[in-house]
């Protein structure tokens, strides 16, 4: 049987992946010049399969007010004539309640856990590089606040197995040397022991190219695509600009894109573009060597190879992919006040990209109700860390098999 996977990035290539060593002839077209290029290319790096809790929850409501009125807030609303971005909006303050977070916090947490089993799986697999590193991730909290509304989500989480570990600011320090030169505030820490780090980028590279060699994937890129073509309930064609390319089902992975082709087939995906930045500098003697998460300012820090990876903020503003200098003067300046000795002097490269938000937080993963087109696509500031388990799951769905985990809050009929 023959598959179309639209899109190139996360989870994309490992769809492809997983269909092709299941005995789908997977052919995946991408716009761009190579795998990874957009919201994959420099993400914040963390594979967080512990930090689970969705941004719809009572202590973001809580802080939204405050969050408005500042143009350095790690959530920006830009107020603007979008009927989506209103609907959207609503959705997610519907989700801001204990019960409903509590719920897709859930389902976030089974599918990362899954999606930590199903990587392993296929490092041990495929035999790829991609600077991974499984020293897990260090929260670190300036607050009282924060750093007990962690101890609270920890706790939570340990009921379904999730492993993390309590520490003082003396520990942290020791697991981390790096922040004793730090002159921000430190209570204390979550050590996240199950999560882990990577470069997905180069992951996507690598995983193409093993895909292309050992199963015969074939990976059209400088293609874009225009429009699905329907008839009597089944996709008979992606339409490009390079031609219309014929299969026997199709695979939606196009991240925030996703919504505008599914429009035009009269499905309404809840999902909307939430633009995240990050720097990336030379890293030095005096950078972290294990993934830090700074639960004051929704920064994170992770060595990629011999760079320093730091990511954070939230912005809506339509499908606007721009860097904005803006927001990415915040990050800048607070990681040098976090980390002053690191490489502040080398060039720093800056990145902005559209991550695929879901109101409610869980992404969307399953059939549509065209018969050959199915959905991989939502993952939102998680992308990095779902997408192994996003495309087993996607994978047995089309195999026709039951799907290794309950799929409840994942699929387009929540």
């Amino acid at each position: 049987m023959k598959i179309v996977v639209l899109g190139s990035g996360l989870l994309g290539v490992t769809t492809a992946y997983e269909l092709a060593r299941r005995g789908f002839e997977v052919t995946v077209i991408d716009r761009q010049s190579e795998s990874g290029r957009e919201t994959s290319f420099a993400n914040g790096a963390q594979l967080s399969y512990s930090d689970a809790a969705p941004w719809a929850n009572p202590a973001t409501l809580s802080k939204l007010p405050g969050w408005l009125m500042r143009s350095d807030a790690p959530l920006v609303f830009r107020l603007r004539a979008d009927w989506q971005m209103v609907r959207w909006g609503f959705a997610f303050l519907r989700n801001c309640t204990a019960e409903r977070s509590r719920i897709n916090h859930v389902n976030l947490l089974r599918l990362a856990l899954y999606s930590r089993e199903r990587l392993e799986h296929i490092r041990h697999d495929t035999g790829i590089a991609f600077d991974f590193d499984n020293k897990g991730i260090l929260h670190v909290y300036g607050t009282k606040k924060e750093f007990d509304l962690a101890k609270a989500q920890n706790e939570f989480q340990a009921k379904f197995g999730c492993e993390q570990r309590e520490l003082t600011r003396e520990e942290c320090v020791s697991l981390e040397p790096a922040l004793a030169h730090s002159p921000n505030p430190l209570l204390g820490g979550i050590h996240s022991i199950m999560d882990e780090t990577g470069d997905a980028y180069v992951y996507c590279n690598a995983l193409a190219k093993y895909c292309a060699e050992r199963y015969g994937v074939k990976f059209e890129y400088g293609v874009t695509l225009k429009k699905l073509l329907t008839e009597n309930g089944l996709v008979m064609a992606a339409s490009t600009d390079q031609g219309d390319i014929t299969a026997d089902g199709f695979v939606m992975a196009l991240g925030s894109y996703s919504t505008l082709h599914m429009r035009r087939l009269g499905i309404r995906l809840p999902i909307y573009p939430m633009k995240g930045y990050s720097v990336t500098i030379d890293a030095n003697d005096y950078c972290p060597k294990m993934s830090l998460s700074d639960g004051t300012h929704k920064i994170v820090y992770s060595r990629v190879g011999n760079h320093l990876r730091v990511a954070g903020t939230a912005e809506f503003a339509g499908y606007n992919d721009r860097i904005n200098k803006k927001r990415i003067t915040p990050i800048v300046e607070a990681s040098k006040k976090f980390l002053p000795k690191a490489n502040w002097d080398a060039p720093v490269h800056t990145w902005a990209c559209l991550r695929p938000q879901t109101p409610d937080g869980p992404p969307i993963i399953g059939p549509t109700p065209y018969r050959n087109l199915f959905l991989n696509t939502g993952h939102g500031t998680l992308g990095w860390t779902q997408a192994a388990g996003s495309a087993a799951i996607l994978g047995d769905i089309m195999e026709g098999k039951p799907p290794a985990i309950i799929m409840l809050g994942l699929t387009l009929r929540r």
